[in-house]
């Protein structure tokens, strides 16, 4: 499960009545998924994705108020404007305005085909190298319908730095098609890169920290930013021999006025 909250806004003056809107998106976003995986052979897998969605005005903003007021931290103007309201709305470069305010509720997102491949295998104690293959199908529904075929391709790299550490790095493609979406036209290809350290506390016990960046997601909403980028911090509890839980809580941390503000990521694995 993820739970995001995400306020990004370019107009003339912060609040709800301002003379001039490039763009205000302020929501919240719950993603529920479920992934199955089966191994192929000892150094190849495929796996499924399916995804549920959904949007609306949330009940997180009174509580991120409340932890930028007590942090001392960049705010984004949050409450000068109503809260736990669901708004995208904006003009696009060519002057015609969009709004997604009418598409919130729950629907279902593209179904997710992957398939990775560990071409080097280190053992533990030297460098792992992968790749990795994604295929999206365009089965959205409600809120979340349109949108066409997408695919993804990564190469992903595990370091070993100690006995207890690890470091992770890749960097990746994912073209999608570039029709509109209710007004908006995506990027047709984007760059994506992370990386992450582990610190395995315990044989039961790790905490992760990874930074993560993207180039350009949409192009045509007037003034939208570009890069965005983002820091997860995290846990992973060993809950048994075969059931592991993660924990994660993700920060933008390029632009107040980008992408998602804040967002909680709760995942459960079982191995049959």
């Amino acid at each position: 499960m993820l739970w995001s909250n995400s306020f990004s806004w370019i107009q003339d003056k912060a609040g709800e009545n301002p003379r001039d809107r490039s763009f205000l998106v302020d929501g919240e976003t719950e993603t529920l998924e479920l992934v199955l995986r089966r191994g192929l052979s000892s150094n190849l897998d495929a796996g499924v994705r399916l995804v549920a969605h959904g949007r609306g005005g949330g009940v997180l903003d009174g509580f991120i108020d409340m932890w930028h007021r007590l942090a001392n931290v960049p705010d984004g103007k949050r409450p000068a404007f109503v809260r736990d309201a669901f708004r995208v709305e904006g003009w696009t470069t060519a002057g015609v305005p969009f709004s997604w305010n009418a598409y919130d509720g729950w629907g279902l997102g593209p179904l997710e085909i992957d398939s990775r491949w560990r071409v080097v295998d280190g053992g533990g104690s030297d460098p792992s190298v992968a790749l990795v293959a994604r295929l999206l199908l365009p089965t959205g529904t409600g809120p979340y319908a349109g949108g066409g075929v997408g695919a993804g391709g990564q190469l992903v790299v595990d370091v070993p730095l100690a006995r207890r550490f690890d470091l992770f790095t890749g960097m990746g493609l994912t073209l999608q098609d570039p029709s509109p979406v209710r007004g908006i036209e995506y990027e047709t290809a984007r760059l994506h890169g992370y990386l992450a350290l582990e610190w395995r506390v315990a044989r039961w016990l790790s905490f992760v920290a990874d930074t993560n960046a993207a180039t350009r997601l949409v192009r045509n909403v007037e003034r939208y930013p570009g890069t965005h980028w983002m820091v997860d911090i995290g846990g992973r509890l060993e809950l048994g021999a075969r059931t592991r839980l993660d924990v994660v809580v993700t920060e933008n941390i390029l632009s107040q006025l980008s992408t998602t503000d804040v967002g909680f990521y709760v995942g459960v694995s079982r191995r049959p």
